[in-house]
């Protein structure tokens, strides 16, 4: 069992010039207070139009365990893949720019990734808050339905918060192709292909208004149910 002793937190970055250096000083705050100087925070701007490259890199200056790294093209997946095989310490995990997630879920997973090489977030348990509007919160519970349904699998959470221990996460991340959100659902089922242990732990998520016009969201919703398909159909080929 590899000893878990440091931390790499990815942040991908997309437009987010407002909110970047505030969250980026939160996390380092939190992070010192957590393992001292044993962590790493690797900001993947992707594609950005506004001043997120630029506040990236003066944050890599200012904080030695910051680094700005960069991709050509806005990309979530691509983001999501490269912060976790730049990592380089012993369990990495990814957080977004807004914290709508409780930070406390990077100091439960890491006292728990010695035992269990990944920590799968859950929003839907009896210990978890919520404060996200309600068409949100619904189309996530619909979303894991449907993966659980069509891919076999019984988790509780598809698209929440994951730790995984560094070496098994970047084994992980190498089979996935997806370039935006649905990285998360290739993930969930190469973890079950993988028999690897798991635990699932609450989280509270906190996202009182609606990030993105209904429009948008509707549209994802159909684009991710069409992407679920297509993956089933492609791993019963395979």
């Amino acid at each position: 069992m590899p000893l878990i002793r440091s931390i790499s937190v990815v942040v991908p970055a997309y437009n987010e010039e407002n909110d970047l250096r505030n969250s980026i000083d939160i996390i380092h705050k939190y992070l010192k207070n957590l393992v001292d100087t044993k962590f790493e925070i690797l900001i993947v701007e992707n594609g950005s139009t506004d001043n997120t490259g630029i506040i990236a890199k003066e944050l890599d200056a200012v904080y030695s365990n910051v680094k700005a790294l960069s991709l050509e093209t806005p990309s979530f997946g691509g983001a999501y893949r490269y912060g976790i095989l730049q990592a380089n310490m012993d369990m990495v995990t990814l957080y977004p720019v807004d914290l709508a997630f409780s930070l406390d879920f990077i100091g439960r997973a890491y006292r728990l990734i010695e035992k269990y090489p990944i920590i799968l977030g859950v929003r839907f348990h009896q210990k978890s808050e919520i404060d996200r509007p309600f068409i949100r919160t619904i189309i996530s519970k619909v979303h894991t339905l449907l993966v659980n349904a069509l891919l076999g699998t019984q988790y509780n959470d598809v698209d929440c918060l994951k730790a995984f221990q560094t070496d098994i996460g970047k084994k992980l991340v190498k089979y996935t192709a997806s370039n935006g959100p649905f990285i998360e659902v290739e993930l969930i089922h190469l973890l079950k292909k993988s028999g690897l242990k798991y635990y699932e732990i609450p989280i509270n998520h906190f996202e009182r208004e609606l990030a993105r016009h209904p429009l948008y969201i509707i549209r994802s919703i159909f684009k991710n149910f069409i992407q679920l398909f297509t993956y089933k159909l492609k791993t019963i080929n395979s």
